[in-house]
Formats: structure tokens, C-alpha cells, sequence
């Protein structure tokens, strides 16, 4: 590609010892070439620099591109001019960042990289292909390259292309350009330091052998800053799935993808909290910790990013347990950002990426919270990794989110998995806030949204301790004549209600004669209607709660009743009582049995369970709202199945919630006269002063 009349007459007004190399250069001689890059990476002159990228251009000419880097004198020159006019293009481009002003410098880099990427293209895919293997290793004889060039030559291209408008706007439009992003964003990504370890010390700046910490860290986070790139943020998340898969389909699937991301976030929250040993720190080392600090919260967003497009890769990185090593790196990272003072200026860009990784970090798990079908796997990891630690000790830095998120977690108490897990949580958390020493602050509006879902946890905890709400009909014959005492688990399940377990197909037959024919569909329909494995694991301790809930709540009870009575005046005799356990605090509402019919089995008829009411009140039947997946079901009362399939509960639960609906009482509103407790039809009920619908219980 020769140059224009234009373009030589701007290379006479070069420096003198600059325009002896460009005739050699252009011949292409190596060593004029080498001596231009040289002159580009070490000078400050923008308009000289630019006035020497047609010179690089003619050395990459796609059309010279060899098929194999041959071990020969012609091929060996082709690639190292190659090489070297990548890297002048690539610093020339970095430079203009910082001394002209930002559209300048824009437009200059659309001019140098976006308009010539169909040159610089095919250079740069060569280069991947056949200098950057895995894993890494010596290039072929005679060829002056390292892995580490190539690396930091198509990252740098890259990231300067990410930050220029045109550039952006390519990157998201060009399947090619995604695809090879992907590539060089799982090569990176399985990088281990010691890879990137120098055999030559001249290919190091500072001419020493040995791993580049420093580099390894650049390069990471300009690769975490280029895949996001790919994703056009400013359009809703619809437009940018085809993007995502694109770069799936590139990387081979949601695991690689899924795999390599967590990779990442490991890698930074690990070098992070290694920075807290190190010696006094000083701007350099804040500078870098900050950029680390970037990368990891851009990592966080583009998680949430991708979990919101895409519900199968929102599952796999629930699967590959991404909450748990976000809250991880959230807390290796915490004590060392808590912990830098250099100056001023300092710790205030320490404070605002304070504010936005725990923004990022609490936007995420919302997500997974409340839009994931594996939500209670993912709060189960969040709550064993210490992200309550993490609230009570950073959650000051945004109040609200942080009370936000603590606010989910009492809508899934009521599963056994949550439970355990939560309770283990409380157990440790004094320890926890008393290791974190100095970095915890106080925030009331957190502490007192702790203070509640506690309590919420407690009075569940309190019925638990009083009674065994295990699901005892998985380890039991649901046939009452059953004469055998079955300590092993059954291995026969009803695949109407997938409840009830029998140890052989006699007891299952004699079962289904005397009471299953009835109470199967009202087990499944208790169960959710896509047949939840967690809900049905939890029949006995979600009755407890809603049983718990009724005793509690006994007026607002009745306030929704008499609503549900002016809004259907027909329906009075055929009114269904819904308790929503998936909101906080709980709520109650009635409407007809008519428009539950297919929410229920359709098996089920109403009408069989009129002598089941388990509230005075003219209501039919009783419902729950929960929340175990991505959407909220709604089911029918376990209590009705249960009762109806196992005669259960029996005595001995119900005075439990009695007992710890007193206690409850006794402990937050201060029992007075005036506070009568009696019993109910059904089940017990009591009466006490209640206290604004705003203050939960």
C-alpha cells in the first residue's frame, strides 16, 4: 500500500534522525522500523506519531498474511514488521488519551483503528492463532515474539477500540469481532501467573526475569473492560441476548463462559485482599488496587447483566456458585479498601468504588433473589460465604439496598434448606462482627431491618424447637395400616402428589381405597402445581408458619375477610383465605374459589372440604403465596392435605404454635390486661393489641 503525495510531504517535517528511518522503513527494513517504534512508545508528540502510522500501515497488508509461521528468512520478516507496526499503531493510539481532549482523541483513535480494522483485523487473528497456544509455551525458532506481546498487542487494540464511540459501536454490531473477543477473553482467563514468567528479560521493560505481577493485572482488567464492551448497555437487556450468545456459542457453551467469568472474579477478589500484607502503601499501589477494585465490581454488573438476559446462564452460575465467591471476593476485598490512606484525593476515589462494588454486589443477589429459578440454592451460598457479615460490617455505604436485600430472606424461612443455613448464620455473626474490629460501622436503618428478619427467624426457630417439622412421610409408609415399622426410606412414591411414599405396591393399593383417592389431589395442589421438590420437602413447616401466621395476625385476618365480603357480596359462602408468605411482612387477602381453578389440581373439588375449615369465618379454604423459584405459586393450605393424607398435625403441634405465639406476644408487645387469649375453632386464635400494619412482627 503506498503512501499518498499528502502522506510523504508529512513525514519531511519529522525530526531529522526520525526521517533518516522512514525511507529504510518503508523498504522495509526491520531495524528502521524497530527504531520508529521506539521513537512512538518513548515520545510525546501526537502529531509526529500520526504523521508515521501510513508507514505502518503498508507493512500490513492483508493480502501478504502467511498461512504458517515458517521457520523462513521471508516469512520471519513479513511477521516481525507485522508486529512491530502493531504495537506503533496500538501506542500511538494510547498516547493521544491524556493530551488531547477527549473528541479529539476519539476521533483520532476512529481514524487509526476503527477505519483501518479491516486491515489490522486479519493481522491480529493470525497473530492469536498461531503465537498465543495454550498452554503457553516458546514460539517457533526465529521469530522475535512472545506470548506477552501478542497478549498486550490485541488487548491494547482492543480496549482503545472499546473507548471510542465508533469503536464501541463496531464491536457490538460484528460477529467476527465478538467471537475473537471471546477467544482471547477464556485464553486470559486461564492464564496462571507464573505463564506470563519471562524466559528473555528484553522482553520486559524493566529488564528483569521473572513473573510480571503488574502485567498480569493489566491484562485481566482491560479483558474484563472489552467483553463488556460487547454488550450494548444503554438498550434493554432483549436486544443485547443475541450479542450473549454469540459470545457463548464462541466460548462453547455456558460452561466454559460460566467457568471462565468466575475465574476472573476469583482471581481479583484473591490479589485484592494479598495487597493488605504488602508493605506501607503509596499512589502507585492505590492506583493499581483501585483498577483491580474496576475490574472486580464491572465483573459483578456484567453478571447481573447476563443473569437477567439469559435464565440458563443465570442457572449455571448459580450451579458454578458465583453469589458465594462474589460475597468471597466482597470480603477479601473489604478490609483492604477500609484500610488505604495515602491522601486525600485518595480516599475519596477509595470511597466512591466502596459505594459502587457494594452497589453492584447487592443489585446482583436482588437479582438472583428475586428473578431465579434456583433462588434458595443461591441464598443458601450467599448466607454461608458471610454476606450478612458483609451487610452488617459495609452495608452503611448504601443503607437501603443493603435492607433491601436483607428483606428477601424472610420470604424463605420456611424451607428447611433456609433455615438451617440462617440459624447457623446467627449463630456466628457476633463472632464475625467482632473480627471485623474497626471496618464495621453502625447503620440504623440495616441494623434495625437485622433486628426484624432475627425475630422473623426466631419465632419460626422457637415453633421448630417445640415440635419436628421434618417431613416425616418421606421416611415413613403413608399407609396408617401399615403393620410393618419402616426405619429406611420407602421406595414406592404416588406420582399423582409425588407426597406420599409406600414400602410396597400392596400398601400403596390398600392406601389409595381408604383415603389417597381423596387426598392426593389436595396434596398436589398443595405441593404447587409444578410439583416444587423443595415445597414438598417443607409441607410440615410451611403449615407451622401459616398456622403460626393465623394465630398472630387474627385481626387483619378478619380485616381481609370482611373486605373479600363487600367486594364479592355473591360469593360470601365460597371465599378463599390467602396468606402471601412470599412478601414481608406477610399479608392476607380473600377472593372465590373460582378463580383458583387453575392454580389447583384439576382433580380437586372444593365442595369435599367444607367441614375443613380452618379459620371461624366464612371462608372456604385456606391458600399460600410462596416464592421458591422465579415466579410465586400459589398453593392450597398444607394443613388440609396433611390432615386429610397422615392425620397430621396432631395435638402436640398445635399447642406448640400456641405456645410460641405466647411467646412472641410476651416478648414484643408487652402482654397488659387488656390482652386476651382464647381459643379458636379449628385451631387456637388470640386476640392482643395489635400494633400498625406498618411495624411487621
Amino acid at each position: 500500500m503506498p503512501l499518498t503525495a499528502q502522506e510523504r510531504t508529512a513525514l519531511k517535517y519529522l525530526p531529522k534522525r526520525i526521517q533518516r528511518s522512514t525511507d529504510g522503513a518503508l523498504e522495509g527494513v526491520v531495524h528502521d522500523v524497530r527504531k520508529l517504534y521506539h521513537w512512538v512508545d518513548n515520545s510525546t508528540d501526537v502529531d509526529a506519531n500520526m504523521a508515521l502510522l501510513p508507514i505502518f500501515y503498508a507493512h500490513l497488508n492483508p493480502a501478504v498474511i502467511p498461512d504458517q509461521p515458517l521457520p523462513t528468512d521471508d516469512v520471519q520478516k513479513v511477521v516481525i514488521l507485522a508486529k512491530l507496526s502493531l504495537m506503533s499503531i496500538v501506542q500511538t493510539c494510547a498516547s493521544v488519551r491524556g493530551v488531547l481532549s477527549e473528541s479529539l482523541a476519539d476521533k483520532m483513535i476512529t481514524d487509526a483503528l476503527v477505519r483501518r480494522w479491516d486491515t489490522l483485523f486479519p493481522w491480529l487473528q493470525f497473530m492469536y492463532r498461531h503465537f498465543l497456544p495454550f498452554p503457553p509455551r516458546r514460539v517457533p525458532e526465529g521469530f522475535d515474539i512472545s506470548d506477552v506481546e501478542i497478549v498486550s498487542i490485541t488487548t491494547r487494540a482492543l480496549s482503545q477500540m472499546a473507548i471510542s464511540v465508533a469503536g464501541q459501536h463496531l464491536i457490538q454490531s460484528n460477529m467476527s469481532i465478538q467471537q475473537f473477543i471471546a477467544k482471547l477473553w477464556l485464553y486470559i482467563g486461564k492464564l496462571k501467573d507464573e505463564d506470563l514468567l519471562r524466559h528473555d528479560a528484553s522482553f520486559r521493560h524493566d529488564g528483569r526475569e521473572g513473573v510480571n505481577d503488574e502485567m498480569t493485572g493489566h491484562v485481566r482488567r482491560i479483558t474484563v473492560g472489552i467483553i463488556t464492551a460487547c454488550m450494548p448497555v444503554a438498550l434493554p437487556a432483549p436486544f443485547a441476548v443475541p450479542t450473549l450468545h454469540n459470545l457463548l456459542d464462541a466460548m462453547g457453551g455456558y460452561e466454559p463462559f460460566v467457568a471462565s467469568a468466575l475465574r476472573y472474579i476469583r482471581w481479583f477478589g484473591r490479589k485484592i485482599g494479598d495487597m493488605n500484607n504488602r508493605t506501607t502503601p503509596n499512589y502507585g499501589f492505590v492506583t493499581a488496587m483501585l483498577g483491580f477494585v474496576d475490574a472486580l465490581s464491572i465483573l459483578i454488573r456484567f453478571l447481573s447483566l447476563v443473569s437477567i438476559m439469559d435464565a440458563t446462564c443465570q442457572e449455571e452460575l448459580i450451579l458454578h456458585r458465583a453469589p458465594s465467591d462474589v460475597v468471597t471476593a466482597l470480603l477479601q476485598t473489604w478490609p483492604v479498601l477500609t484500610g488505604v490512606r495515602v491522601n486525600s484525593s485518595t480516599e475519596t476515589s477509595t470511597e466512591k468504588r466502596c459505594t459502587m462494588i457494594l452497589e453492584d454486589t447487592f443489585d446482583y443477589i436482588d437479582v438472583i433473589l428475586r428473578q431465579s429459578e434456583a433462588c434458595i440454592p443461591a441464598l443458601c451460598q450467599v448466607l454461608d460465604a458471610g454476606f450478612i457479615q458483609l451487610v452488617l460490617q459495609a452495608g452503611f455505604r448504601c443503607p437501603q439496598m443493603a435492607s433491601g436485600v436483607l428483606k428477601l430472606i424472610p420470604r424463605f424461612l420456611m424451607y428447611h434448606k433456609v433455615l438451617h443455613h440462617f440459624q447457623r448464620v446467627m449463630d456466628q455473626t457476633a463472632n464475625n462482627m467482632a473480627r471485623f474490629g474497626p471496618h464495621a460501622k453502625k447503620d440504623d436503618e440495616v441494623q434495625q431491618t437485622w433486628i426484624l428478619v432475627q425475630q422473623a427467624a426466631r419465632q419460626i426457630l422457637n415453633v421448630c424447637r417445640k415440635t419436628s417439622p421434618l417431613p416425616f412421610y418421606e421416611q415413613k409408609c403413608a399407609n396408617l395400616q401399615c403393620p410393618y415399622d419402616n426405619n429406611r426410606r420407602p421406595h414406592y412414591r404416588c406420582c399423582g402428589c409425588f407426597v406420599a411414599r409406600y414400602c410396597s405396591r400392596g400398601c400403596q393399593r390398600t392406601d389409595w381405597k381408604s383415603r389417597h383417592r381423596t387426598a392426593c389431589p389436595v396434596l398436589h395442589s398443595a405441593g404447587g402445581f409444578d410439583g416444587s421438590k423443595l415445597i414438598r420437602g417443607s409441607l410440615p413447616l410451611i403449615m407451622l408458619v401459616e398456622t403460626f401466621n393465623y394465630s398472630l395476625y387474627a385481626d387483619r385476618i378478619q380485616e381481609a375477610m370482611e373486605q373479600a365480603r363487600k367486594d364479592y357480596p355473591e360469593d360470601i359462602e365460597r371465599l378463599v383465605l390467602e396468606t402471601d408468605l412470599s412478601a414481608y411482612p406477610v399479608t392476607f387477602s380473600a377472593r372465590p374459589v373460582q378463580q383458583y381453578v387453575d392454580i389447583f389440581d384439576p382433580r380437586f373439588d372444593p365442595d369435599m372440604l367444607k367441614e375443613l375449615r380452618g379459620l371461624p369465618g366464612k371462608h372456604l379454604l385456606m391458600a399460600l403465596k410462596l416464592r421458591a423459584g422465579r415466579e410465586e405459586c400459589i398453593v392450597l393450605s398444607p394443613r388440609v392435605g396433611l390432615t386429610l393424607a397422615f392425620q397430621w398435625p396432631a395435638a402436640r403441634e398445635e399447642e406448640a404454635v400456641l405456645s410460641a405465639v405466647q411467646e412472641a406476644l410476651v416478648s414484643r408487645l408487652a402482654v397488659g390486661p387488656g390482652n386476651v387469649i382464647k381459643r379458636g375453632d379449628g385451631f387456637k386464635v388470640v386476640e392482643y393489641r395489635q400494633p400498625p400494619i406498618n411495624q411487621p412482627i
